[in-house]
Order: structure tokens, then C-alpha cells, then sequence
């Protein structure tokens, strides 16, 4: 057993008795398969065996992860105070948050995959994403408490710190994308961050305002070894308080090329707005969506900035400013500052 990677067969026994979980027997053995580190979490998978008297139905295959920043608390909180709120999927079956700092999922590596970067997966799950968004987005949807007891309050005064935060990083951006960005999309990012800020402005207005992943690429869903089955969001450490075609736009314009978008943009948003109405969603129209996902795509052009600040290899903030940079004009933004 890794030290600081997993817990011990006491510990998990113990952990599992105190969540409610096991209220039964225990657990005879833990074994590591797999370590991995992101930018974010070290996670460990482990394999479990439990008494002949255990609680039925417990997962085999368990994933824990730790913070190596502290981004991941937010997303013990989001697993503390509001999964319970929603059903499984888009949650995963089974988790538990520790005391200690760790999260505890169930590992379904068996049944489901992730995509890799940058090849997407069929049509069909595509469209599953979406629903697994409007799922989400729907069950928090112009809620009272977002801002006040649901993530942070918006207002005009923070939105602009915050864009004048990733606005001072542009000179530096420029010189270390020189090669990437002709004199025109200098004066494209230039006018974007010296404008009225319109499109950050946006979430002054309480309308369409949700909690959002923050961080929903195709490689953040689960998606099923057999055709029709659940589609899960993992990777919640992003989570906030945004209008909800943010997703989407992240989704689409901030990681597809041109062609991909060009196939299946208006598809996935005409689901995505099906989906809501499905879910009771009745005051905003797709005129509404269509323009907030413009919106969000002119927001998307902070994202190779803030991954060129962190540190992120180049091949990634550079494939997102293509995407990003490709998207704002296909969308004709630029009539939006």
C-alpha cells in the first residue's frame, strides 16, 4: 500500500461503518491498481474484497482522489452539499467525501471510457453529453440561492477585477503566441479586454443563471462501453455559478475545430434546449440560448491565456486559442463587444 495514496483495510472498514455504507462486516482487502497525477488530484484506484457479511451492493473498484491544490476542495464541497440533490447519472452510482480531505468514487473503468484528446466520440454520445448538462443545469435554473448561499454573488465590480486580472497577462501572452497570432487577432484580443465588457456583464442578470460544471470537455464524461448506456460528469472541482450554455460553449467552441462545430453545433444546442423544456425550463427561448452562447464564446478567449499563466504545455493552450479564436469569428462576435 502506497503511503498517503489509499486507505488501509481498517480504515476503509472504519470510514465505510461511520458513512452508513457498511453497517455490516468489512473490508478483507485493498489492493492499488492504479496511481495517477493530474494537474489537480493524485488518484489512486483501488480493488476491494469484503466479509462474507458485508452490505451487498458495494462498488469492487473504487477511485480515490486527493487534492494537490487546493481547487479539489471545491469539489468535496460541491459532493458534500449539493450531489445529493441530483440523481445518478449524471452523478456517479456511488461516493463519499472523508473528513480528511479525500473523495471516494466508485471506478467504472469497466463499463465506461473516456475520449482522448482531440478525437470525440459518436454523434450519439455527443447528444448524451448535452442532456447529462441540461440534467444539471435544469435542477438549479434561476434558483434563489445561487450567489448567496449556492457559489459566489456576481456584480459589476467583480466581474471587471476579474477580467482586468487576465487582461494584464495579455502582453505577455502575445509575445509567447507571436507565431500563432497575425496582426489582426492582436487587435482582436485587444479590443475584446479594452471593451465594455459586455459579455462578462452578462451574469448581472439573474436570467439563465445555474450551476455550471466549469469545466465539461469530453474528456470530463464518462461514456458507456454499450451503446445507450449512462453517461456520467466527473471532475467537479470547477464548479460555479454561471449562465448554463457556458458548458456548451466551453464544450464546443473552446475544444472543437471549425468542421466539428460545423457538423454538430446547432444540433447538440437545439437538444440541449429541448432537454430544458423537457425539465419544466419554459422562460427562455433559443434566440436567448443562441445569444448567450455567443456571449460565453467571446469569454472562451480568456481560456488559452489563463493555461499559458499556469504553466499548461503549449500544445494545449495553443490548440484551445485555434479553437477559440476560430469559433469568434464563425460566430460573429465580434458585433457583440
Amino acid at each position: 500500500m502506497a503511503s498517503n495514496a489509499a486507505f488501509s483495510q481498517r480504515e476503509l472498514t472504519e470510514l465505510l461503518h461511520q458513512n452508513g455504507a457498511l453497517p455490516q462486516g468489512s473490508v478483507t482487502n485493498v489492493r492499488v491498481d492504479l496511481q495517477v497525477d493530474t494537474l489537480f488530484s493524485h488518484l489512486t484506484f483501488v480493488k476491494l474484497k469484503y466479509s462474507a457479511n458485508a452490505s451487498p451492493g458495494l462498488p469492487k473498484q473504487l477511485l480515490i482522489k486527493r487534492s494537490l491544490s487546493g481547487v479539489t476542495q471545491s469539489e468535496l464541497e460541491f459532493y458534500t452539499r449539493f450531489a445529493a440533490e441530483l440523481p445518478s447519472p449524471p452523478l456517479l452510482p456511488w461516493y463519499l467525501t472523508t473528513s480528511n480531505g479525500a473523495l471516494l468514487l466508485q471506478d467504472l473503468r469497466t463499463t465506461h471510457w473516456t475520449a482522448s484528446w482531440p478525437d470525440l466520440p459518436s454523434d450519439q454520445i455527443c447528444l448524451q453529453t448535452v442532456t447529462t448538462l441540461a440534467q444539471v443545469h435544469a435542477q438549479w435554473w434561476e434558483n434563489p440561492d445561487l450567489g448567496v448561499t449556492i457559489g459566489a454573488p456576481h456584480s459589476t465590480e467583480s466581474l471587471s477585477t476579474m477580467v482586468a486580472g487576465i487582461a494584464a497577462s495579455l502582453p505577455g501572452f502575445c509575445d509567447a503566441a507571436t507565431a500563432l497570432l497575425s496582426k489582426e487577432k492582436l487587435r482582436l484580443l485587444e479590443r475584446v479586454f479594452s471593451s465594455s465588457l459586455k459579455p462578462w456583464l452578462r451574469l448581472t442578470n439573474p436570467q439563465a443563471l445555474t450551476v455550471v460544471h466549469g469545466d465539461a470537455h469530453i474528456w470530463n464524461f464518462l461514456l458507456p462501453r454499450v451503446e445507450g448506456g449512462p453517461v456520467y460528469l466527473i471532475d467537479w472541482q470547477l464548479w460555479h455559478v454561471d449562465v448554463g450554455v457556458r458548458d456548451l460553449a466551453f464544450l464546443m467552441a473552446a475544444h472543437w475545430d471549425g468542421e466539428q462545430r460545423d457538423r454538430l453545433e446547432i444540433r447538440l444546442l437545439h437538444r440541449y434546449h429541448e432537454e430544458l423544456l423537457a425539465r419544466q425550463v419554459s422562460n427562455y427561448s433559443r434566440d436567448d440560448l443562441w445569444l448567450d452562447y455567443r456571449l460565453c464564446a467571446i469569454r472562451n478567449l480568456t481560456i488559452p491565456i489563463l493555461l499559458w499563466k499556469r504553466g499548461v504545455n503549449d500544445e494545449m493552450w495553443q490548440a484551445r486559442l485555434s479553437s477559440v479564436l476560430t469559433a469568434y469569428d464563425d460566430l460573429d462576435c465580434e458585433e457583440l463587444l
